[in-house]
């Protein structure tokens, strides 16, 4: 689930309590709701899209057209708390596919997170597994080898062959050596979500998905896990934003 990390400048949001006329997910992304719906916030309309941004849902939410008390601290169907602040840094778990949960795909499955290097080199990392989906934006880190815990920014793709890097690795990247690669740096201005609104999803080109600015990737290697903080720039709190 998506979580608030901390704001921009330092600062803190407040929460507030919206109206929802269908059930949320914790950390699910939502954005205002038109006025015809039963609600004041309603949850990303799809995984690219998420107009007036509002935040991501601090609490699940359960929803009925016929509820039998108010809403309080205990009874809290068809409300969900958000914090409000259009400086918020979001961070979204990077899942392996658009169904939230996934684990980054393995060497032996194509498109892969992780790749298993079959020429050395200091510049191209060669496998058949980087499929299709150009990751060239986002970020490749050391899993095993020489080049362990080392990061690069990913600068072209070749489709079923490889991707490169441009400032090369100290090390020369040996075969066999293993990589993980995630379609996400702090050059890229999108995150798409997964089904549930609640992660990153992390099986796709780089650049596509709802207009978020990305401050930070955390690729951790050792347990196959990546993340992704992001501010959103279509924020309904902020109407200079893009």
């Amino acid at each position: 689930m998506a979580t608030w990390l901390r704001d921009l400048s330092g600062g803190n949001g407040f929460f507030v309590d919206y109206f929802v006329s269908a059930a949320v997910a914790a950390g699910a992304v939502l954005m205002r709701a038109a006025a015809s719906d039963a609600g004041e916030a309603i949850i990303a309309t799809d995984a690219d899209t998420a107009a007036d941004f509002l935040g991501c849902a601090a609490n699940a939410v359960t929803y009925t057209a016929t509820p039998t008390a108010e809403p309080n601290r205990v009874t809290r169907e068809n409300l969900v708390r958000l914090i409000v602040n259009p400086q918020s840094i979001w961070r979204f778990p990077i899942s392996g596919a658009i169904t939230q949960g996934t684990a980054l795909v393995a060497t032996t499955t194509t498109p892969a997170h992780i790749l298993t290097q079959d020429t050395a080199s200091l510049t191209v990392i060669a496998d058949t597994a980087v499929g299709t989906i150009s990751m060239a934006g986002g970020l490749i880190k050391g899993k095993t080898g020489a080049n362990a815990g080392a990061i690069r920014k990913i600068s072209s793709h070749s489709n079923n062959t490889s991707c490169t890097v441009t400032i090369g690795f100290v090390n020369s990247v040996a075969v066999g050596d293993t990589l993980i690669r995630v379609p996400y740096s702090r050059h890229v201005a999108n995150i798409s979500l997964t089904t549930d609104r609640a992660q990153a999803n992390g099986i796709l080109a780089t650049g596509t998905g709802l207009v978020m600015s990305v401050v930070n990737v955390i690729i951790d290697e050792v347990n196959n896990l990546a993340y992704v903080d992001a501010v959103a720039r279509d924020a309904f709190f902020n109407p200079e934003s893009a």
